[in-house]
C-alpha cells in the first residue's frame, strides 16, 4: 500500500487560508446585505402603490389635485425621492406623480437590456394601468428627457406640456466621445453594484456615517439599474438618436431649464455643445421658454428648486388655460428667467 503525503509550503498554506477567509467574508457580507435589505423594507414601506406594467411592477406616488397631471421622470441613477420636495410644492396647485423606473427603490428589478423606447412604453403603461387620465405635463431631468421625448413622439395625444430640466439633446448625448465616457461610467456602476451586493457599501455606511449621505442606494439592484440606464444609450434606436425638427411639438407648452454653472470634472465633456443643444430643445415648440438657473450645476431641482417649481406651474397653467407661456401673468425677471 502506498501513502501519498502532500507537503505544503508555508506560502501555499497562507494562500489557502487567505482564500478560505475571503470566501467566508463574501458569504458573510452577502448575508449581511440581504438582512439589511429586509430591515430597510420594514422600516421604509412604499409611500405610493405598486402598479403592474406587464412582467414587473413600478412604484407610483401621487399627490395633489387639478388636471392635467404632472408626471416627473428622474435622471439616470437618481431615485424619485430626490424630487419629493419639488413634488410637495407642485401638489399645492396641481396633481403630481413621481415614479421609480424598474430596479429603483420600491420598483421591481428586471433583467438588463431595456431600451429607452421600452422605458417610455413602460411609463405609458404605468399611467394607463394606474387609471390616471391624460393628457399629462411631463417633467424630466437629464437622461429622463430622452424617455419623455420618446413618449411624446409615440403618444402626442397624451401630451399637455413638457418641462425639460437640464436634459441633453441628441446631438450632444450621442456623440461618440460622450458615449465612450458613459461606457466607462457604466463599468464603475457595475463595480459599485458588486460591492453593494456583498454588503461592502452597507458596512462603510455603518462604520463611517459621514459616507452614508453619499451612498444614494441600499440595494445592489439600484446600482444595476443605474448601469442599465447608461447601457441604453449605446442601444438606442435611430428614432431615439434623431434630433427633433424645429416646431415638431407644435405649440405644446415647453419649458427648457439649463444650468448656469459648468459641469464638474470629467462631465465637462458635455459642456462645449450643451448651450446650443438647449436652444435646439427650446425650438421644438412654438410656445416655449428657455430658462437659465444661474447658480445651479446639473442638479437644478436640488440647487434652485424654486426655478423648477415655477416652470412647472407656468407650463401647467398654460396647458390648463390654453394660453401661451408668456401670457400667464408671471414675472419672468423675478425668477432669473432669460
Amino acid at each position: 500500500m502506498y501513502y501519498c503525503t502532500i507537503i505544503m509550503k508555508p506560502w501555499q498554506r497562507g494562500l489557502g487560508i487567505a482564500f478560505l477567509f475571503s470566501g467566508f467574508l463574501l458569504i458573510a457580507g452577502y448575508i449581511y446585505q440581504r438582512i439589511g435589505e429586509r430591515r430597510d423594507r420594514r422600516r421604509n414601506p412604499a409611500p405610493g402603490r405598486l402598479v403592474s406594467v406587464g412582467d414587473h411592477r413600478l412604484h407610483l406616488f401621487c399627490k395633489g389635485s387639478n388636471a392635467p397631471t404632472v408626471v416627473i421622470e428622474q435622471g439616470a441613477g437618481s431615485p424619485s425621492r430626490l424630487w419629493w420636495p419639488v413634488q410637495d410644492k407642485v401638489a399645492e396647485l396641481a396633481s403630481v406623480c413621481t415614479y421609480d423606473r424598474a430596479g429603483y427603490l420600491w420598483s421591481d428589478p428586471v433583467p438588463p437590456g431595456r431600451t429607452i423606447a421600452k422605458r417610455a412604453e413602460e411609463l405609458h403603461r404605468l399611467l394607463v394601468n394606474s387609471g390616471i387620465p391624460g393628457p399629462y405635463v411631463l417633467v424630466a431631468h437629464s437622461y429622463g428627457g430622452l424617455i419623455v421625448r420618446s413618449f411624446a413622439r409615440n403618444h402626442p395625444e397624451q401630451m399637455a406640456g413638457l418641462v425639460l430640466v437640464d436634459t441633453p439633446d441628441e446631438a450632444t448625448i450621442f456623440q461618440q466621445k460622450v458615449l465612450d465616457f458613459y461606457s466607462r461610467m457604466r463599468v464603475v456602476s457595475k463595480v459599485v453594484e458588486l460591492a453593494a451586493r456583498f454588503g461592502l457599501l452597507r458596512v462603510l455606511g455603518a462604520c463611517f456615517p459621514a459616507m452614508r449621505a453619499g451612498l444614494p442606494f441600499s440595494r445592489a439592484e439600484e446600482y444595476a439599474a443605474a448601469a442599465d440606464d447608461l447601457a441604453s444609450l449605446q442601444s438606442a434606436d435611430q428614432a431615439t438618436k434623431r434630433s427633433g425638427d424645429p416646431g415638431s411639438l407644435g405649440d405644446l407648452p415647453l419649458a427648457v431649464i439649463t444650468h448656469g454653472q459648468p459641469f464638474p470634472g470629467p462631465f465637462s465633456i458635455l459642456e462645449p455643445s450643451w448651450s446650443e443643444g438647449q436652444k435646439r430643445l427650446a425650438a421644438l415648440s412654438t410656445n416655449s421658454m428657455l430658462i437659465q438657473a444661474h447658480k445651479s450645476n446639473h442638479m437644478i431641482h436640488l440647487d434652485e428648486p424654486n426655478i423648477v417649481i415655477d416652470a412647472i406651474h407656468r407650463v401647467h397653467d398654460a396647458a390648463r388655460n390654453h394660453t401661451r407661456l408668456t401670457d400667464n401673468g408671471h414675472e419672468l425677471a423675478a425668477k432669473g428667467v432669460r
